[in-house]
């Protein structure tokens, strides 16, 4: 998240909120709410324009997906935390890909370009095949599916996703090159 809140600040406010003290989640989720909109402001700029999805939409509806309707799971670390986020924001991105494509006339530049989809994978990719193989991904091995999930649709870079698991950068680059190679011939992307 912020430079401010280490992960070990962070785990143990997320550890004393469910002590049951309100204040300590109260702090997280503000600190959270501010790292996630300059991770997404920062991955948002690099897209082409789009007037309906803005840093602050794409916050805002993972944000629901979050804390909106069902409990959220015992939380056990920033990691853990930001993967959640991730997570919700791919949703988030997916759902607002498909609306876009079920115009009646789909224009090219509707089809999902998120920069680290297309740069990684050297293609556009439409979102319902995105989904399929990230949920493939994720049962084949559910570690390197937390990494192309806070990767792709958090915008982390390989040092701050392995701050927020606990793993080497090296780890992280080499799980990163083996799902990215894997969704490569799972979408059939030259």
């Amino acid at each position: 998240m912020n430079p401010a809140p280490g992960d070990g600040d962070v785990t143990r406010l997320l550890h004393a909120a469910a002590d049951g003290e309100p204040a300590a989640m109260d702090q997280v989720v503000q600190d959270l709410y501010q790292a996630l909109h300059h991770l997404a402001a920062a991955q948002l700029g690099r897209e082409r324009k789009d007037p309906m999805l803005s840093a602050t939409v794409l916050i805002n509806e993972a944000w629901l997906k979050l804390f909106a309707g069902e409990a959220l799971p015992p939380l056990e670390n920033r990691g853990h935390l930001l993967g959640l986020a991730a997570h919700a924001m791919r949703q988030v991105l997916i759902d607002h890909a498909r609306r876009r494509m079920s115009a009646k006339r789909p224009q090219d530049q509707d089809r999902m370009q998120l920069t680290e989809v297309a740069d990684s994978l050297g293609a556009e990719v439409e979102p319902d095949l995105l989904e399929g193989a990230l949920d493939r991904l994720a049962a084949l091995d559910p570690r390197q599916a937390r990494i192309v999930d806070m990767r792709f649709f958090a915008g982390l870079t390989g040092e701050q996703i392995a701050a927020a698991t606990g793993l080497s950068t090296a780890t992280v680059q080499r799980e990163w090159r083996m799902a990215r190679a894997w969704l490569r011939r799972e979408l059939a992307v030259d």
